[in-house]
């Protein structure tokens, strides 16, 4: 299967759509990262600690899918790594933590907020990034992706003990999550004016599989926020992603001040654009196992026609994904698969308005 090559730039499809115009396809992105070496040859563990294999990823990724992201995401663990969390790095699966950094809250008094000039692994992405953006950043543009302040916070002393100081020790609690927020855009403050990209914020632990919608309110919304309002200072807009099902904080969500909401594929794009389409660009959500790693191409064009169907036309705008990251052993033939579907489908994408490669399929 030949991938269908677009007119426009990614920069150029960006700005276009962004000011309102008609562009060739509609924003597409395969958030695909750091579960896709393996495709290439390539061992998790040498991808996670070699500039030049992230590079070689990102280049390869670029020139068979040519979707609109590009830049590897911080994840889930980045941070925490670099503030002490001690993280396992198989060869043939994404990492995971060990031990987190924090064995108690009273561990915060001795933290300072990390450098990513030499913590962790962030000079390796720095490096790989300096590199792409050298390559690539005439026709595209360049972001990443990190754990928001709750997520951050869970991980650096472990979820169990975390959880549980939200109903017995909430000071201590809402002290670290202010910790995390600092360390979130600091980080994500210095990197913006070393490289010049943008960051969106992930937090797996606020969905209502997770929490309940008085912990979301009380720990999680005002860290939310504050965050999205320090990095909107230098990067303008930000936004969230949330795995699972989001549907009874979607009010809070939307108020929150983010510019986008990447939706899981367990919600419906058509409620949440019927209901705040107004406020909020939404991205999503074609399920990232059952159709893009397990469908057929048919299943993979089957749900995307769905998916444009149901939000193409939001009036904030929108941009077709995987409602999460595409899954490691996803195959090549099914990446194209759903670029292609993207372009047939998505052509002739305004803001707010359907494509017109919609035309006669609703």
């Amino acid at each position: 299967m030949e991938l269908i090559r677009t007119e426009m730039t990614p920069l150029e499809r960006a700005k276009a759509y962004a000011a309102g115009e008609e562009v060739d396809r509609i924003p597409t992105t395969l958030s695909e990262g750091e579960t896709i070496p393996p495709l290439y040859g390539y061992k998790m563990h040498d991808y996670y600690f070699s500039a030049d294999v992230m590079v070689d990823v990102e280049s390869r990724m670029i020139e068979d899918f040519d979707s609109d992201n590009a830049g590897m995401g911080l994840g889930l663990r980045t941070m925490v790594e670099a503030l002490g969390t001690e993280l396992a790095y198989p060869d043939n699966s994404v990492s995971y933590i060990v031990k987190p950094g924090m064995q108690d809250f009273s561990d915060l008094d001795h933290m300072e907020l990390p450098d990513v000039r030499k913590d962790g692994r962030f000079p390796i992405i720095t490096e790989a990034f300096r590199r792409l953006i050298d390559q690539y950043g005439d026709v595209r543009g360049f972001g990443s992706g990190l754990a928001g302040p709750f997520t951050t916070a869970a991980e650096l002393i472990g979820t169990e003990k975390f959880l549980i100081a939200t109903v017995k020790n909430k000071e201590e609690v809402h002290r670290l999550l202010q910790f995390t927020t600092d360390c979130i855009v600091q980080c994500c403050r210095d990197l913006n004016e070393m490289l010049g990209i943008k960051f969106m914020l992930s937090e797996p632990m606020g969905a209502k599989n997770l929490i309940s919608k008085r912990q979301f309110k009380e720990f999680f919304l005002p860290y939310l926020e504050q965050a999205v309002r320090r990095m909107n200072e230098f990067q303008g807009s930000t936004g969230l992603h949330i795995c699972g099902q989001t549907r009874d904080r979607w009010q809070e969500i939307a108020d929150s001040g983010v510019s986008s909401f990447w939706m899981d594929n367990c919600e419906s794009l058509k409620d949440f654009r019927d209901q705040f389409g107004g406020q909020v660009a939404l991205t999503g959500n074609i399920s990232p196992v059952d159709i893009l790693k397990n469908g057929a191409p048919e299943e993979i064009e089957t749900e995307i026609i769905r998916a444009i169907g149901e939000a193409g036309d939001n009036p904030m705008g929108y941009t077709l994904c995987p409602g999460c990251t595409t899954p490691m052993g996803t195959t090549k033939e099914n990446m194209i698969a759903f670029m292609n579907a993207a372009a047939v489908y998505g052509k002739g994408a305004r803001k707010g308005v359907m494509p017109k490669g919609m035309a006669g399929r609703l």
